[in-house]
Formats: C-alpha cells, sequence, structure tokens
C-alpha cells in the first residue's frame, strides 16, 4: 500500500513530546508562507491503514525516503482523527528506556515528575495505557536503540495496556525495524510513503502553492524531473527560493541556486 506526501500549512503546527518532555513542533519546512495541505486519494490509504491499525490494536510501520512528507502527513491524518487518542513521541536518536518512560509520563499527563524507580514508573504507564484505547505514535523510529525497541514490545504485549503502535521510519533506515525479529514479527501493516509521480505533479504542485497555479505543466514536469524529483521538501525548497528572492526567467537559472542536485539514478 502506496501514499502520496501532503504537506501542511505553515500556520498549523502540532506538538510532540520528545524523549525530554518537552514539546516540539511539527511545522511545515521552511514556514513556507501560502502552502496548503493536499489531500490525495492516496492519503486516504495512509488514514485506512492507521483505522485499521487502531481497530485491530496492531502495530504499524510507516516507511518514506526524507523528504517524502512522513511527519506531515502522519501528523494530518492523527490531527484529523482525535478520538484515536494519539500519543506522539520524538526519541532522542539512540534514546534509552528511562528516557522513553520520561516522555511517555509527561505524554500521559500523569502527576508529578516521572518516578526514578523503573517499576513505579512502568506501572504508572501501564495503568495509563488502560484506558481509554491509545495510539502510541514513534516517529523517528529508526533511532531508536534495540532497548527501546524492546520496551516498546513490552507495552505493546502487556495484557493489562490497550494501545496500537505506528512506528514512521525512513525508507533507508528500516532494516534497524524489519531486523529486530520481537518488534517486526508483530509488525500487521508495513505501508510506504511514496515520493509524488509524474502524473500527479501537474495538479498535486500548483494546489500546493499559488505560486505554481498557473504555470506551464511543462515547465512543473522539467522542475521536477531535473531537480525536485517527487519530494515535497524539494518542492518546498524549490518554492521558497522561487518566491522569496527575484527569481530568474530561466528555470535552468532557478535550478542552478539549488545545492545538492539529486543524484541521476
Amino acid at each position: 500500500m502506496n501514499t502520496t506526501a501532503l504537506s501542511r500549512r505553515a500556520t498549523r503546527t502540532t506538538p510532540v513530546a520528545t524523549a525530554h518532555g518537552t514539546v516540539r513542533f511539527a511545522r511545515h519546512h521552511l514556514i513556507l508562507t501560502g502552502a496548503r495541505t493536499v489531500h490525495t486519494p492516496q492519503t486516504a490509504a495512509v488514514a485506512a491503514a492507521l483505522e485499521a491499525t487502531v481497530t485491530e490494536q496492531g502495530m504499524m510501520c510507516l516507511a518514506a525516503c526524507a523528504g517524502a512528507g512522513k511527519t506531515f502527513t502522519l501528523h494530518t491524518v492523527l490531527d484529523e482523527h482525535p478520538a484515536w487518542h494519539a500519543i506522539r513521541l520524538l526519541p532522542q536518536p539512540q534514546a534509552r528506556p528511562g528516557d522513553l518512560r520520561h516522555s511517555l509520563h509527561h505524554a500521559l499527563s500523569l502527576p508529578g515528575h516521572p518516578p526514578q524507580d523503573p517499576g513505579t514508573s512502568d506501572d504508572l504507564i501501564r495503568h495509563a495505557l488502560h484506558h481509554p484505547s491509545r495510539l502510541l505514535v514513534i516517529d523517528e523510529a529508526h533511532q531508536l536503540s534495540a532497548s527501546c525497541l524492546e520496551y516498546l514490545r513490552y507495552l505493546y504485549d502487556d495484557p493489562h495496556t490497550r494501545i496500537a503502535l505506528v512506528l514512521a521510519a525512513g525508507s533507508h533506515r528500516l532494516r534497524a525495524l524489519r531486523t529486530t525479529a520481537l518488534l517486526a514479527s508483530r509488525v500487521t501493516c508495513w505501508h510506504d510513503l511514496d515520493p509524488l509521480d509524474a502524473t500527479q505533479i501537474t495538479t498535486v504542485i500548483p494546489a500546493f502553492h499559488p505560486h505554481w497555479k498557473t504555470t506551464d505543466p511543462a515547465l512543473l514536469l522539467h522542475l521536477d524531473q531535473t531537480w525536485a524529483r517527487g519530494n515535497f521538501r524539494r518542492w518546498a525548497t524549490l518554492t521558497h527560493r522561487a518566491t522569496t528572492r527575484p527569481a530568474p526567467a530561466d528555470p535552468d537559472a532557478l535550478l542552478r541556486h539549488l545545492t545538492p542536485r539529486p543524484e541521476t539514478p
């Protein structure tokens, strides 16, 4: 099951709990003024996969290449389904189980400071994860250490908890999850989020930003084939360059200002 990325309005932000219990905000790349959320049939497929995972209390892995819109897509769909009671975590690289306990304590709005004793902390977290049913979403899950992945497996398998689990990971780092047998064997849905294909560029990109609304479709395809390659982060960068500085009339001159250029497959 594949999905196209979708963009987020620069004015919309989503709080995300980190491993230190602080809050980060997921914003559109470069805080691009005028950027719009673009819903596609593939976006609905992401929502359907998430809904099935919630209903089954299953485990889902959402994978995408860098810049394809994995995080924005995920948070946008979650924003549209508050009844899923999503808990969104962005752990630090190589986080320890104690970091996850700390982050979950704050994300679940548990009282006081996180207990120093792991057993006491786990009892509080397990109790909070019993009711209501929760959707636990881990972004950049490929960065988690083996001990953190084992801790998530422990929470997921606990008969007292009622959770579905989503692991969002970069495609190039997916092996780290697939080779964790105790976790990978529990994944009920492997969902890939692909870049925009050529047939979508001439409709999605003008909807993404008004700068491209009257652009010749052939030029959009040229810019995509020579630089953006269906990647929303690259389209945001291209749009930012075209709208915030004097843009050369020659599109190839515009592209020369953007580095690095994508490698030829």
